[in-house]
């Protein structure tokens, strides 16, 4: 990869993650941390990031949009989807939640499947209103704006009465330790009446989500029923994942 496409990238994450780690680039861009160090001084002295020990910050503190996020990792997010749509089958009932992998999932359900889907997502429940098919349930409550999601007490306690096939879910973060994790402490709290309220967990996570702990906990790795990631299933980082039990697709 060229200077200026490690550059770009790097961009990309920081805006989005609102933070990075000079080891986790180098794993990611497969380079040394030694060439990740100098990138990030010449980006700090540009006047684009602020750099700090192990990493750098965004100089802004505004959050990406929903949109921004929804085109970061479009590529991976489409491998995940078109893996994660064979597991719908007729007549299910399945929760969605709000991450931007759902979204592309939602864009390639086939038009001949029947099922029911809950989501908490506004762009979600948009996307299905274009599916002939699917009986889409709105779940209300009040609306995160930057995400597009309803959070709050309502939208758990709508979740916790259901009884669903299987739940789709986005993560801030899975580790093999710290079971999956979320930055948001509201949506934590809806993450874990959706894992309660279904027969089947299924973790939809692009690479960089691997491994990865954030602030809230959701629930210990071994609730986990699948994930589903661009990573090759025998990817020595998935190793630990299968000895658990988790299938891995």
């Amino acid at each position: 990869m060229l200077k200026e496409e490690r550059h770009h990238y790097i961009l990309d994450k920081i805006k989005l993650n609102r933070k990075v780690l000079s080891s986790n680039l180098s794993t990611e861009l497969h380079v040394s941390e030694d060439t990740i160090r100098r990138d990030l001084n010449e980006l700090s002295l540009n006047g684009l990031i602020k750099k700090v020990h192990g990493g750098a910050l965004p100089i802004d503190n505004k959050a990406p949009s929903y949109e921004e996020r929804s085109n970061y990792n479009l590529e991976e997010k489409n491998i995940i989807a078109k893996k994660a749509v064979k597991l719908i089958r007729e007549g299910q009932v399945i929760i969605m939640s709000g991450s931007t992998t759902n979204l592309q999932l939602a864009k390639i359900i086939p038009s001949d499947i029947n099922a029911t889907i809950y989501t908490y997502s506004l762009p979600i429940a948009i996307q299905l209103t274009e599916h002939p098919s699917i009986e889409i349930i709105f779940i209300g409550g009040k609306l995160n704006k930057p995400a597009q999601v309803t959070v709050g007490l309502d939208v758990v306690a709508s979740i916790s009465q259901l009884r669903a096939d299987l739940c789709f879910m986005g993560t801030g973060g899975i580790d093999i330790t710290k079971g999956m994790t979320e930055p948001n402490w509201e949506v934590s709290h809806i993450k874990k009446s959706m894992i309660e309220a279904s027969d089947q967990v299924i973790v939809l996570c692009t690479n960089n989500k691997i491994n990865e702990v954030k602030r809230y906990p959701v629930t210990p790795i071994n609730n986990i029923n699948t994930i589903v990631t661009d990573i090759k299933p025998d990817s020595q980082i998935l190793q630990p994942y299968k000895e658990k039990g988790i299938t891995i697709l």
